[in-house]
């Protein structure tokens, strides 16, 4: 359906736009050969007059529905000859747009094809070889903005002189209608708007051709140099150089993430650190909670990457393909908040982006997942297929524990004891193998990665071996002489990456803290909705009177002036009572109506809504959402939570406003004419803003409770 989309948008919908310019430049033709003639018959009428005028007694010449003498018809002549300049020139335009608008049309409609053909032929050419998609890649990056823009551009213009045109064939000789003028003028509106379009399209270009430049990856953790770290450098150098993979420029560790390199350029939070190069990221955790052989085979696997023929890859196309994924992510936060204009014009950009992308998917999946198996296979070489599985399966098994302990360590801890009390939180505990263990792909910033069970397939480990070694008990002791071995002033490393984390976690919990007591302050006191306009209701009932007596005095004529009667008594009968029985029905909406006007259908309060005939107020923390549908007036739809139990509904009196329980589909419905509070009308919005504010404010006091508990 995408790509189906695509092709209506850039290309059939240019050549439709090239078709009717082909109507129009025979339109102008026809235009102008009537012209011709109508001068050359301006030119006879004019002779036929000036004979008429020499014979006496003057004639009346026929114009249209009336006569008129020989000087009026001449100077009616004169008023057309005035004109006729002006129609030719008004031609002359028109034959000069026709042309362009089919031009236009046509090169929008082959900027379309060449780019969805040009696209798809590639991604079909990217899976030969990682040298092709290389190639062919780079070359759409760069060739990419270029068409976007030249299309958009051509399109805006071919609309632009289609209106232009058939507005100028709305001109005639003679008086123009204010009909004619007014639509005239809303088509050359519509033409500006598409120049200016284009105008801030091209204002637009310096981002649109940047959209597709590499942007930096952004790391949190902190650089550590040769000299602060001599130990883990000289590992990593020994391991690249049995390798023969090129070292790494930079080593960033951290508290988060995993292992992973990168060739793209980082910017490295909280420092604001710009690194070029070959960049290796290191969990700082991970340094003691894996054995020397287990870090040698991940670091290995890594470090793999800037090997043989993997290297160019690794250098060259993934900081490209990271940095167009990362800058379609941002076109389309631009896109969710640019205004209306602005929107539209990014709109195909961005979905040709997709499209784009989506081409070279398949190819770039197929590619990460062999160099991903023989970056293990390489780890592998060093340290043996044992541990090489091992760690594969240790850092799944260690990864969702460490998080969770830092932070809840967070908390509590200050910067010199965070590491040590997570080592300590991880030795207490037993660790298994979580069930989907072999479905979990490694995380990675910028690269897809086969599964744990393809992996430890290709590395012919049996599972119960790789298992028990994963899932060994942690030894907090050796974990953290393990990893001060790694820096030549780990106390400092250390403190530094737990107080970047724990400010981190502080400035994010006071920022979540200040949203909740805003939502909850975003609702007090009550309100109560009530449908208001008892005049409607008076209006109602007072105009169905006249039908009520209409059908009184049809039904009486039988016995009051049968003599008059038109029929059988039995139809006038029935035809009374149908008119009188649905005036009654409008009489009783309208007193229901003035009865309801005032009478509170739904009660907001801090922790409840109140309907009016539900047994028991309905407690807000029951609500999973509230939605307002425009069915025969506004229905109020309110979704119940799974656990919570159906409200139970009582009777009550004529005119009372009361909800449905729907229990299959566990809603509290109500319907309203229209929401008023305080007998003054609120649009529909406001009222479902209203309720979601109480429904919110309820959850975030619920939050900060239980943070408080």
């Amino acid at each position: 359906m995408h790509a189906l989309k695509l092709i209506c948008l850039l290309v059939i919908f240019p050549l439709l736009l090239a078709a009717l310019g082909g109507w129009e430049r025979q339109r102008a033709t026809e235009a102008n050969k009537e012209l011709i003639d109508y001068s050359a018959n301006v030119v006879i009428a004019r002779q036929t007059l000036h004979t008429l005028a020499a014979r006496k007694p003057p004639v009346l010449i026929d114009v249209g529905e009336e006569k008129v003498g020989i000087q009026p018809a001449l100077e009616r002549l004169d008023n057309i000859e005035a004109e006729l300049p002006t129609a030719y020139r008004v031609n002359d335009v028109m034959r000069a747009l026709a042309p362009w608008v089919i031009g236009l049309g046509l090169l929008a409609a082959f900027i379309g094809t060449a780019a969805l053909l040009g696209t798809h032929w590639a991604g079909k050419r990217a899976q030969q070889s990682r040298e092709r998609l290389l190639h062919v890649f780079s070359l759409g990056s760069r060739l990419l903005p270029y068409v976007l823009v030249s299309h958009v551009v051509a399109m805006a213009a071919t609309v632009a002189l289609t209106l232009t045109y058939e507005g100028l064939a709305m001109w005639h000789l003679g008086r123009l209608g204010s009909g004619e003028i007014k639509l005239m003028a809303v088509l050359g509106v519509i033409a500006a708007f598409c120049v200016y379009s284009i105008w801030l399209l091209l204002k637009q270009l310096r981002y649109m051709l940047g959209m597709f430049k590499p942007e930096p990856l952004e790391m949190f953790g902190r650089v550590v140099t040769p000299e602060q770290a001599p130990v883990l450098w000289r590992h990593v150098n020994k391991l690249a150089n049995q390798l023969g993979a090129l070292p790494p420029d930079h080593i960033v560790v951290s508290l988060a993430q995993g292992f992973y390199v990168t060739s793209s350029e980082a910017n490295v939070l909280p420092a604001q650190s710009l690194l070029r190069g070959r960049t290796l990221h290191l969990p700082l955790l991970h340094l003691g909670l894996l054995s020397p052989e287990e870090i040698g085979a991940v670091i290995g696997h890594e470090l793999a990457h800037f090997a043989g023929a993997d290297t160019d890859y690794s250098l060259r196309f993934l900081p490209i393909y990271d940095g167009v994924n990362r800058s379609l992510e941002a076109l389309l936060e631009t896109l969710l908040v640019s205004d209306f204009i602005q929107s539209r014009l990014m709109r195909p950009s961005f979905m040709f982006g997709m499209f784009f992308m989506q081409r070279f998917d398949h190819a770039v999946n197929h590619w990460s997942r062999e160099r991903e198996l023989l970056a293990d296979a390489a780890g592998a070489r060093l340290v043996g297929h044992a541990a090489a599985a091992s760690a594969l399966l240790r850092v799944s098994v260690l990864q969702p524990h460490v998080e969770e302990a830092l932070l809840a360590q967070c908390e509590s801890a200050n910067e010199n004891e965070l590491i040590s009390h997570v080592l300590v939180a991880l030795q207490a505990l037993e660790l298994q193998l979580p069930p989907q263990a072999l479905e979990i792909h490694q995380p990675h910033p910028s690269d897809s990665h086969p599964s744990n069970g393809e992996r430890l397939r290709a590395l012919h480990v049996l599972l119960d071996d790789a298992q028990h070694s994963a899932t060994r008990t942690v030894d907090a002791e050796a974990a953290s002489r393990q990893i001060d071995a790694c820096f030549s002033a780990p106390h400092a490393v250390r403190a530094q990456l737990s107080r970047d984390l724990i400010d981190v976690v502080v400035s994010e919990t006071v920022a979540q803290t200040q949203l909740l007591e805003t939502m909850a302050a975003g609702a007090q006191g009550e309100h109560a909705l009530h449908e208001g306009g008892q005049w409607r209701g008076v209006l109602m009932a007072v105009l169905a009177v006249p039908f009520v007596l209409l059908g009184i005095w049809m039904m009486s004529r039988p016995w009051l002036a049968p003599e008059r009667l038109k029929g059988t008594p039995l139809s006038a009968l029935g035809a009374g009572a149908a008119i009188g029985g649905i005036a009654l029905i409008f009489v009783w909406l309208g007193m229901r109506r003035f009865k309801r006007a005032p009478q509170t259908a739904l009660r907001l309060t801090p922790e409840h809504f109140v309907f009016a005939n539900l047994a028991q107020p309905l407690p807000i923390e029951h609500i999973a959402d509230v939605s307002l549908q425009f069915m025969q007036g506004i229905w109020i739809t309110v979704e119940l939570a799974p656990e919570a139990p159906l409200p139970q509904v009582r009777k009550t009196a004529f005119g009372v406003p009361g909800a449905r329980v729907n229990k299959k589909k566990r809603q509290v419905l109500l319907q309203m004419a229209q929401l008023c509070i305080d007998n003054k009308k609120i649009e529909p919005y406001e009222g479902l803003t209203l309720m979601t504010n109480y429904v919110n404010a309820s959850l975030a006091r619920k939050i900060l409770q239980e943070q408080k508990s």
